[in-house]
């Protein structure tokens, strides 16, 4: 393949996750509000898809993390030297927002933003042990997985279990699934895949708050009890339903985006750092009452609040916060890289 073609296949993915980090933040901040049936729709709309195309192509991009029978190692350190960072700073915010910040802290349980770098260690470590497997043989097994686990309910928020069963499949499609067979795919089939994601979010930016209800839920695995006891036998079913959704709005976004370079292209690249200090910035607006000036039932009070959300998607891509985050990533890595050439001078 070309570098033209190399170059464009970059930035279409990269425009792909500068939407994903927008939806991201558009839902957390919409997550504080009380439900309208305005409200309700964008939020369901958003958690149908969002994560589980991100989380896809996080799988997609660790294809190097086991290549060649070599286990990268930073691979697996650098999202729980973060998980480590991201959970004790939402500890502080989190405990502002209640009134009371405690000495206590769990790492070993989440139910909040963190789990996400949690579960990318958890499932990049996976990687080496199915490297004999076929692909088909661990998707279907991770959905399997996934669909059971539902009745299981020791499936909870240690390791963040629940989102590690329940987006695992995504994590894996995305893993296996080749830049070649990607590509043919948006481009053989993008008008249908579009107009198909079209239809389909619009049925739920328009029917989630009356016929939905919490059905979004089943994407992060949580247990079937929750749903109404008539619905209990059919908790599978529902979330293959569900996933379904979020492939067939996924496959929509990434065939949807810019193939060329855009102003957004850019901050695509730097998704990390807006997805853990957009959290902060969340939990700070409710410290300080923001949210008690919004009239949820106006309107225009939600679209300027989605219209906000984008605008610190922009703010926290920006170059000196990518240099910062990149310093403070790097930190234990660096140390540990200087310790280890002393110990080899020294040896000599």
């Amino acid at each position: 393949m070309n570098h033209s073609s190399h170059s464009q296949r970059v930035v279409y993915l990269d425009n792909a996750k500068f939407a994903l980090i927008f939806l991201v933040v558009a839902g957390h901040f919409l997550l504080p509000l009380e439900h309208t049936r305005f409200s309700f729709n964008i939020y369901f709309l958003i958690y149908t898809f969002h994560m589980p195309c991100f989380v896809f192509l996080s799988g997609f991009f660790a294809k190097t993390a086991f290549k060649d029978g070599h286990f990268r190692i930073r691979r697996l350190l650098e999202p729980l030297w973060l998980y480590f960072l991201f959970k004790l700073l939402t500890h502080i915010t989190e405990g502002l927002v209640a009134g009371e910040i405690t000495w206590s802290i769990d790492f070993f349980s989440e139910t909040g933003a963190p789990w996400y770098l949690l579960a990318m260690a958890l499932w990049t470590l996976t990687l080496p042990a199915f490297k004999e497997l076929k692909p088909s043989a661990v998707i279907l097994g991770s959905i399997l997985l996934s669909l059971l686990s539902g009745y299981q309910r020791s499936v909870d928020a240690f390791l963040a279990m629940d989102r590690v069963l329940g987006f695992a499949p995504f994590f894996y499609a995305g893993y296996y699934l080749s830049q070649k067979t990607l590509d043919r795919v948006l481009s053989a089939w993008r008008l249908p895949l579009i107009a198909a994601a079209a239809l389909t979010a619009g049925y739920i930016g328009l029917r989630a708050y009356d016929r939905l209800g919490l059905l979004y839920r089943l994407i992060f695995s949580a247990n079937y009890t929750y749903l109404d006891p008539s619905l209990y036998l059919y908790g599978p079913a529902l979330r293959l339903l569900v996933y379904a959704a979020a492939a067939l709005l996924s496959a929509g976004l990434l065939a949807a985006v810019p193939r060329r370079k855009t102003p957004f292209s850019v901050i695509g690249q730097r998704t990390l750092q807006i997805y853990i200090l957009h959290r902060l910035i969340r939990d700070l607006m409710q410290y300080f009452g923001f949210y008690q000036l919004i009239n949820v039932h106006q309107k225009s009070n939600v679209l300027g609040l989605l219209f906000l959300a984008f605008l610190v998607t922009l703010l926290l891509g920006n170059s000196y916060f990518f240099m910062v985050f990149q310093a403070v990533k790097n930190l234990p890595f660096h140390s540990s890289a200087k310790a280890l050439s002393a110990k080899t001078s020294s040896a000599k």
